[in-house]
Parts: C-alpha cells; sequence; structure tokens
C-alpha cells in the first residue's frame, strides 16, 4: 500500500507529524507521500510551494519511507485530487493507493472532481475531527455507503487540536517541530524572523 497525506501545509505542524508517524506505523506503508498543493492553490497567506516542501522535509528525514510529492506543483491548472491518486497509481501500480482526509472534507468529498470514480478506484484514511460521525456520513450517503469498505476510520489516535493556522496567528513556536521553526525564522516566513 501506498499513503498519500495532501494538504496546503502552511506550515507542517506537529499534527501532521504525529499523524504521519502514526499510520506509518499501524499500516506500515511502501511508501507515505506528502503531497502539498502547488502554488496554483488560490489560499490566504499560502508562502510559496518551495518552502513548504523544504519544512516538509525536516519531518520527512524522520519518518520511514516517507518522500514529498511537487507534482501539484507542476501543475498549470488543478485538475482535481483524483489527477493526482492516478498519478501516484502509475508510479505504483502495484500498490493499493489511499488517501488521508480529515473527517470535515469527508463532509464535501461528493463536491470534488470525478469523486465516484475516484471512491471506487482508491481507498480512504479518514481522520476524526471536531467529533464529527463519520459512519453516519458514510451511511446515509446513497453512494458512498456502497464502497464502505473503501473508508478506512481512523479512532486508535486522540485527535490532535493543532493547526497551521493556529502557527500563523499564535507566538508559540511549539506548535511545529523545531527544525522547521528554525526555518521558518531563517527565511522570515509568516511575520518571524528578520531584522
Amino acid at each position: 500500500m501506498v499513503i498519500v497525506y495532501g494538504g496546503s501545509f502552511n506550515p507542517p505542524t506537529i499534527a501532521h507529524f504525529k499523524i504521519a508517524q502514526k499510520l506509518i506505523e499501524k499500516y506500515n506503508p511502501e511508501a507515505f507521500i506528502f503531497l502539498p498543493v502547488g502554488n496554483i492553490y488560490k489560499k490566504e497567506k499560502l508562502v510559496d510551494f518551495y518552502h513548504r516542501y523544504n519544512m516538509l522535509g525536516f519531518m520527512a528525514n524522520q519518518l520511514k519511507n516517507t518522500y514529498i510529492s511537487g507534482f501539484e506543483n507542476e501543475m498549470k491548472v488543478f485538475k482535481g485530487t483524483i489527477n493526482s491518486l492516478k498519478h501516484f497509481k502509475d508510479l505504483y501500480p502495484r500498490d493499493e493507493i489511499f488517501y488521508v482526509i480529515g473527517a470535515d472534507n469527508l463532509k464535501s468529498l461528493d463536491k470534488w472532481i470525478d469523486y465516484q470514480f475516484m471512491i471506487k478506484n482508491y481507498k480512504f484514511i479518514i481522520l476524526n475531527r471536531n467529533f464529527i460521525n463519520i459512519e453516519e456520513i458514510i451511511n446515509n450517503h446513497p453512494f458512498f455507503v456502497q464502497y464502505k469498505n473503501h473508508f478506512y476510520i481512523e479512532t486508535d489516535f486522540e485527535t490532535i487540536d493543532i493547526s497551521s493556522t493556529d502557527y500563523r496567528e499564535s507566538l508559540n513556536d511549539k506548535v511545529v517541530i523545531d527544525e522547521i521553526n528554525q526555518y521558518i525564522y531563517d527565511n522570515n516566513l509568516y511575520n518571524r524572523g528578520g531584522k
């Protein structure tokens, strides 16, 4: 199996690190891939892909069989997560591809590009967030319920209430691992560092 963990990672936090660590320990994947969104992704205060990629590198270096993909930054037009999943299936044709999403994203999964094809052909690891009833969402959706065995609900580890926004809006440097915090200061990101 190959696990793909997408997101803006703006910046990558201790929560991202702990989630990756736990999933690697539990599933022992052939590869664990961080998939940061590219610069074409329109999100307020999104720092350049170059920096988010470099910051994820500090995490990947501490995790087994972990890589960072620049695939979504190579796209000129965003064609949906399905495009990225097909890319990884081409790279790992013998492996099942699992995509990590939060329970909040599950609620809007049926709005994603080619969501039915995606659910039919790939698996999803669903992280519990905000005490959302994941099973209820799956069971009450006429399409999701048909592929219930494609959803792996993660309840094994506690909800980690830390987000990238917490780092950007607070002065709490402990929201990220030390190497990332130092990188942020060295590169004057998120109004930190500088002269």
